[in-house]
């Protein structure tokens, strides 16, 4: 096709784009960098007070206005995803760390179980494999009599008691 009209003008160059669709990447907001020092301060743990003092020249600034200003800061749309996606990133970190024990623990006592060289330590092996909250074969439980007794019964039931004990 030619760029040019029937009358001899030029037609404007057409150019295709990406239809206006972002990446990820460049949906995710930019921190500034003093932001990010702010970020940064939370997540290893300080206070909003003490990660804004770290990140931002606080000097001559009162308490509270530096409370203010840090509590502000927080609530940052960009920083509170951030923050809650390293805090989701921490929880799944600790519970995939507990999972992966709990399985280890429980190989290695069913190995012990199967293999131990004494018997004492495969009693023990599958003591503990009876324990656990799977099997639960061993576990303590204490019954309670919740019948309604008024003061005095309950009084002389233990004194009844008591006089058998000194006695008996």
């Amino acid at each position: 096709m030619s760029d040019e009209k029937k009358d001899g003008e030029k037609s404007p160059k057409l150019t295709v784009v990406d239809g206006g669709k972002e990446s990820s990447a460049s949906r995710r907001r930019k921190l500034t960098s003093k932001q990010e020092a702010f970020l940064a301060g939370l997540i290893r743990g300080k206070s909003q007070y003490q990660a804004y003092c770290d990140a931002y020249d606080a000097s001559g600034m009162k308490r509270s206005a530096i409370d203010n200003e840090a509590w502000r800061l927080a609530g940052h749309h960009e920083i509170a995803r951030r923050l809650q996606a390293h805090h989701a990133s921490v929880e799944r970190a600790a519970s995939a760390s507990a999972g992966s024990r709990r399985r280890l623990v429980l190989e290695r006592l069913e190995h012990e179980a199967m293999n131990a060289e004494s018997d004492a330590a495969r009693v023990r092996a599958l003591e503990l494999l009876g324990k656990t909250y799977d099997v639960g074969l061993f576990i303590e439980r204490i019954e309670t009599d919740n019948s309604d007794r008024s003061p005095d019964d309950l009084r002389q039931e233990l004194t009844r008691k008591l006089q058998d004990l000194l006695t008996g």
